[in-house]
């Protein structure tokens, strides 16, 4: 059999900024280059050299190459010339991208990662100058791409039906735990400030995370357990003044003290805050997965979510999901 080359392109990815896409890359990457690491070429940007170096096999060849990955329109006009070209020259016959990328090329071949097409539903409310480039991002990968990558079933039957591409050029892998949420639970250590009790939610400060959904129902839930708290992580991906907005809301509904956003979280401690936590509040209207749903899953954690439908599909009967998106559902109990 021909000893085929791959490359991968972590030219996109920022530990900075990426959230759930970022852990998934990190994870993704590490899993494929494990099996076969003289068979991969990553390609990654300087900045993020001794990060790529000590996460990988030293048998993979590292090319440093292209833009700060901040510089996102630089980053796709190399992707576009310069990293094809590079491709090429070190001979690969396929080249992964674990992020969306729109190629203009068919050689090498290109494998896409679709992680969800968030930007095509009226759930968001996204510009519409990055909703009109993201269909055109999404139209390309359909006609060019040689096959897409997804990370659930419900991203896949979306995929195959807005997309119009065959359901065998569309594979699921589905993100999995971290090291910190396998085994057994880290000693304690100094770090986070956690109430007593408290409900937790995980999520990006996007529109579609509905957070003021979830502040409502604490709201209305709280008077009836007086040391209830409610505690917001992963706000640091999103919109800039959605946290303000949430805490303003709060302090209009009596509840301030008893919000707590956290800053971001080291990967150390995500385990503690998860299986301190007496329940999940998951209120998204639409997901691609739902990481934070298996990390409280693994933790023993409660889950109490919308019924997003890949969110469901992630608790695979486990948790308690509401019967609708309105905020007297999220909060009724499943025996009334």
């Amino acid at each position: 059999m021909e000893d085929r080359r791959i490359g991968i392109s972590l030219l996109a990815f920022s530990a900075d900024q990426h959230a759930g896409i970022g852990t998934y890359t990190v994870g993704l990457t590490k899993a494929l280059t494990e099996r076969a690491p003289d068979r991969y070429t990553v390609f990654v940007p300087p900045r993020h050299e001794s990060l790529w170096r000590q996460a990988l096999p030293p048998a993979v060849n590292v090319v440093l190459c292209g833009p700060d990955p901040r510089h996102r329109t630089l980053r796709v006009a190399f992707e576009q010339t310069g990293l094809r070209r590079l491709a090429l020259e070190h001979g690969l016959h396929t080249l992964f991208f674990p992020h969306l990328f729109a190629p203009l090329w068919k050689t090498p071949r290109a494998v896409v990662t679709v992680y969800d097409l968030l930007l095509l539903s009226s759930a968001t409310d996204f510009p519409w100058y990055k909703r009109a480039y993201q269909r055109l991002a999404y139209r390309q990968v359909g006609a060019r791409a040689t096959h897409i990558v997804t990370i659930s079933e419900f991203c896949h039957r979306d995929i195959v039906r807005r997309l119009a591409v065959p359901p065998a050029r569309v594979t699921v892998a589905a993100p999995g735990l971290d090291a910190e949420f396998a085994g057994e639970p880290p000693p304690e250590g100094p770090g986070l400030d956690l109430p007593e009790r408290y409900l937790l939610s995980v999520a990006g400060s996007y529109p579609h995370k509905r957070l003021h959904t979830v502040l409502d129902a604490f709201v209305r839930v709280c008077n009836e357990v007086p040391d209830l708290r409610l505690v917001v992580a992963g706000t640091y991906a999103g919109e800039r003044d959605a946290v303000p907005a949430l805490l303003a809301a709060a302090q209009q509904k009596g509840v301030a003290s008893r919000v707590h956003v956290l800053p971001r979280v080291e990967r150390a401690g995500m385990r503690r805050m998860f299986s301190g936590a007496a329940v999940l509040v998951s209120a998204s209207e639409i997901e691609g997965f739902g990481i934070p749903i298996i990390e409280a899953m693994a933790v023993g954690c409660p889950v109490a979510a919308s019924p997003a439908e890949a969110v469901v599909e992630v608790l695979g009967g486990c948790g308690w999901v509401a019967a609708d998106f309105v905020v007297p559902a999220m909060v009724k109990s499943p025996g009334s």
